[in-house]
């Protein structure tokens, strides 16, 4: 696939290619939604060196199943799926292997002390410490939501819920992350 400077080749044009091995058009892909990807498995899994793994791991299958794509839903959707369900899988794996009981003793509490929070006049910033602080389940509907800006139909395909758990998830983790903003001296918070 010749790719000419400026111009954007539509994902599904892009998948195409890579299902018949055109690594030019693997490249373009990989370009045009690594960050995003990226930005969001480290958001689900909490480590930058894990969600690099569940990226190249993600990112070899579409190389592999490219051929699949049958454009039920948007490639971005279809993308954050497969690495959706990576990182879930690497999350299970990791909660199976038992903590031998140093190694706990020196697992350090990175979670911020309320004069951490306190003292943080940044709003994003700290949205983004008590984001953290949600369950798996409301930290990945919040972060395909608010920043990646997936609709709700989108994000239950991710996720593979019905629109209406989505709709659930959504409402029971905007009330959590009020009460955190509360919590942490934020008066009127709206979630």
């Amino acid at each position: 696939m010749k790719l000419d400077a400026g111009s954007a080749i539509p994902d599904g044009k892009l998948l195409d290619g890579i299902a018949k091995g055109d690594r030019v058009a693997f490249t373009e892909f990989y370009q045009r939604h690594n960050r995003s990807l990226f930005a969001f498995l480290v958001k689900m899994v909490r480590d930058r060196e894990l969600a690099e793994e569940v990226l190249s791991e993600t990112m070899l299958d579409v190389w592999r199943q490219a051929g699949r794509f049958e454009g039920k839903s948007s490639v971005t959707t279809w993308l954050f799926s497969i690495g959706h369900h990576k990182a879930v899988s690497r999350l299970r794996r990791m909660r199976e292997v038992a903590l031998d009981e140093e190694v706990a003793a020196n697992i350090e509490d990175s979670g911020p002390t309320p004069d951490m929070q306190a003292s943080d006049k940044d709003m994003s910033r700290l949205l983004a410490r008590l984001i953290e602080c949600l369950s798996l389940d409301h930290r990945e509907i919040l972060q395909l939501a608010y920043y990646q800006e997936f609709s709700v139909q989108e994000i239950a395909e991710v996720l593979d819920l019905p629109e209406n758990t989505v709709k659930t998830r959504m409402f029971y983790a905007r009330q959590r992350l009020k009460a955190l903003l509360e919590q942490a001296g934020v008066k009127g918070a709206v979630a």
